[in-house]
């Protein structure tokens, strides 16, 4: 769930207040918990904030936004507190939480997902991967533990596609651009800074790309619909993968077992089975990404 801090400017910036000049910089923040009801959340968080480098004042900035668990629909607050280069992040009842300052590289791995046309090719080698790892003779003591990495393993193979294959497919096509401006009023709306508009086309294509990427990876509920308002693919029931998101979590999270203490099942023939709905459900998808992909002709607008 996003807040108005989640729409604040991307990119340097600058902010002039009496008496000095201080440049605000864009800091991306990767925040992962676990929420009493047994959801796994995890979200990325932008903010703009001053560059603690040209500030020679040792001031503490607080920082607030909030997100909502997909699983009770609770909002947690999210306190931000950085000084100098230091960053912590807090949030009231959340369980296990982690956190990561994302880099600035993370932009030259976003251009990567924009130019590649790996998608496919990287989701059926870690299929192929996980089949041969699945035939490899293991003592029964190990094979639970590998069969919940590899189930978790072609979970986040999946995600990967859906998101990589949307934004690459969108942000290489004006049309679907302002298709998806129409159809998303969150990024209608947004601001942009004056970098992206100086930059013009590329900044742009990559602080959208930005916005997907953090809006729909691992967020099933919403990559569904943008699939289906934006190119006009429709995933048909994909109940199984939602479920298999959440036992996703209980092979990561809790080796294995749901929050009641549930083992979830997952053995040699539950990975096979999820091997076979994904590239299932991949290989439609893919065949009608061409469509969007052809390199001479450009999409009308519906």
């Amino acid at each position: 769930m996003c807040s108005p801090l989640s729409m604040l400017q991307t990119g340097p910036t600058f902010a002039v207040r009496p008496g000095s000049l201080t440049y605000l910089i864009s800091m991306d923040i990767n925040v992962a918990f676990s929420c009493t009801c047994g959801a796994f959340v995890e979200q990325n968080l932008h903010f703009s904030t001053r560059d603690p480098s040209l500030d020679i004042r040792d001031v503490e900035e607080n920082l607030y936004d909030s997100i909502q668990c997909d699983g009770c629909s609770k909002d947690f607050e999210v306190r931000i507190r950085r000084k100098a280069t230091e960053t912590n992040v807090s949030i009231a009842g959340a369980v296990s939480l982690e956190f990561e300052v994302l880099k600035e590289d993370e932009d030259d791995e976003l251009q990567w997902v924009i130019e590649s046309s790996e998608q496919l090719d990287t989701y059926e080698d870690v299929a192929r991967y996980v089949y041969r790892l699945l035939k490899i003779p293991v003592s029964d003591d190990l094979e639970a533990t590998l069969c919940n990495m590899l189930y978790a393993q072609v979970v986040t193979a999946v995600e990967a596609y859906l998101s990589g294959t949307f934004i690459r497919t969108v942000v290489n096509s004006d049309a679907l651009i302002r298709k998806l401006v129409e159809t998303d009023p969150a990024l209608g709306d947004r601001q942009f800074s004056l970098k992206e508009i100086f930059g013009k086309l590329e900044g742009l294509k990559l602080s959208v790309a930005k916005y997907l990427q953090d809006l729909i990876f691992h967020d099933l509920k919403k990559v569904k619909p943008m699939y289906a308002s934006v190119l006009d693919i429709d995933f048909g029931d994909i109940g199984w993968l939602f479920r298999a998101v959440l036992i996703r979590h209980d092979c990561v999270h809790r080796n294995g077992v749901d929050k009641e203490g549930k083992p979830t099942g997952v053995d040699k023939e539950a990975v096979v089975e999820l091997i076979k709905k994904c590239t299932s459900l991949v290989a439609s998808i893919d065949e009608q990404i061409q469509f969007w992909m052809t390199e001479d002709s450009e999409p009308a607008l519906s």
